[in-house]
């Protein structure tokens, strides 16, 4: 908006300069410490620039004001919620960045499992992640060396291969270990990571939407996968345990290494008091497509609105945040990962994450693909506790899940 005119010493009317700013709506709340840093990028990108930035506080509700400000013609430059959920439910909102982005250089040291997330979700990048997390197994390094899992340089040496994975379990479970600690509600998540690992997320999408969990190779590979964790004892015999007593063994010194999200160092510190030194490996090769490459991650995410009054503007203070010094001020506040791979300095608790995170190349969903028929999914939960525990082997798990997705199948057609 153009400001009055003002009359110069000489009588001669002049314009001042048009005020440039960008509205952002945030899913934080004022007293959150991510609000706390982009309060203050804020304030540091219109010292810089001279374009003021007016931050909304909105909360986790953000997806449903932005449909009514947006319908009531509400200014929204920038706004911010989950990286998939921006990508998906609220596209129709963005701006494509994939010009803006290339024009700037982005891709230069964006994380690439994060784009390559952004783009498989919408098919084109609408956002750019901050505040991530990825997920694989996290270890205690004291049990690695413990067990004599270290290389010629003293470092911990980690699996690649699922065969190694087995040898690194026994060699824990010898120095006194539990090998992999497991909370109940990992359970899927640890299932799907095997199913992905043996022949992509797609087949365990299929095997929920569509059954035939007997006939298929690859559920029944993972299921055996499990019985052979449980039978070796290398998981605990009782089974998966009540949040956060699975997780919590590592810092208490009972259990090597869960399979978890890069908030797990965190938590057992905060529940135990621990001060153990943390590693990560990316989930094991089982042979299939992805290699041990592929992971589940996400973030947070910024987008441009597609109505916005200055989009380039609006792009430029997103990349202000996501890059150098206000990126390393999120990451330590909130302790995520950082998104800009030039900054090297990390969170202690996570830094033995960096270098197999940006070895990720390609995005796995919540549970690789179990999620994706809510119908059976309390069902598949219930059975793979069971078959995590040992009270039902591969082939009766197989049959359960047969039967609850025929179920399933007939209360759709019920229905209709």
């Amino acid at each position: 908006m153009l400001a009055a005119a003002l009359v110069a010493c000489g009588g001669v009317p002049v314009e001042e300069e048009p005020v440039r700013e960008i509205n952002y709506w945030s899913m934080w709340n004022d007293y959150e410490p991510q609000a706390t840093v982009l309060q203050a990028a804020a304030d540091s990108f219109e010292a810089r620039t001279g374009i003021q930035v007016n931050l909304v506080w909105v909360g986790r509700a953000i997806t449903e004001y932005l449909d009514d400000a947006l319908a009531a013609e509400e200014t929204v430059d920038v706004f911010d919620d989950d990286m998939q959920r921006v990508s998906t439910q609220l596209a129709a909102y963005c701006l494509d960045l994939e010009k803006l982005a290339a024009a700037a250089g982005y891709e230069e040291y964006a994380v690439p499992v994060l784009t390559a997330a952004a783009r498989g979700w919408a098919g084109s990048l609408l956002c750019i992640p901050y505040q991530p997390y990825t997920t694989g197994v996290f270890f205690t390094k004291s049990s690695f060396a413990a067990a004599g899992l270290l290389d010629g340089q003293g470092n911990p040496d980690t699996p690649d291969t699922w065969k190694e994975f087995l040898t690194a379990c026994e060699a824990l479970k010898n120095a006194g270990y539990l090998p992999l600690a497991l909370d109940e509600g990992f359970a899927p998540f640890l299932y799907g990571y095997l199913l992905a690992r043996i022949a992509g997320q797609e087949t365990a999408s299929d095997l929920v939407c569509r059954g035939g969990w007997s006939e298929n190779a690859a559920a029944r590979q993972a299921a055996l996968c499990v019985q052979e964790l449980w039978e070796k004892e290398y998981l605990n015999r009782e089974g998966a345990e009540p949040f956060p007593e699975g997780e919590d063994r590592l810092g208490q010194g009972t259990a090597a290494m869960v399979v978890n999200g890069s908030w797990v160092p965190f938590e057992v510190a905060e529940h135990t008091g621990c001060e153990e030194e943390w590693g990560f490996f990316n989930f094991p090769d089982l042979g299939g497509p992805d290699g041990n490459t592929a992971a589940c991650v996400g973030a947070q995410a910024m987008a441009v609105c597609r109505e916005s009054r200055d989009p380039q503007a609006a792009f430029q203070f997103i990349l202000y945040v996501t890059s150098g010094q206000w990126d390393q001020a999120m990451s330590r506040a909130c302790n995520s990962l950082p998104v800009d791979i030039r900054n090297t300095d990390w969170p202690d608790p996570v830094a033995g994450v960096r270098e197999d995170f940006l070895a990720q190349t390609s995005a796995y969903d919540w549970n690789m693909g179990l999620n994706d028929n809510p119908a059976v999914f309390d069902a598949l939960w219930a059975n793979l506790l069971d078959l995590f525990a040992g009270r039902v082997d591969t082939e009766e798990f197989l049959r359960r899940m047969d039967a609850a997705c025929a179920d399933s199948a007939g209360n759709e057609e019920n229905a209709s």
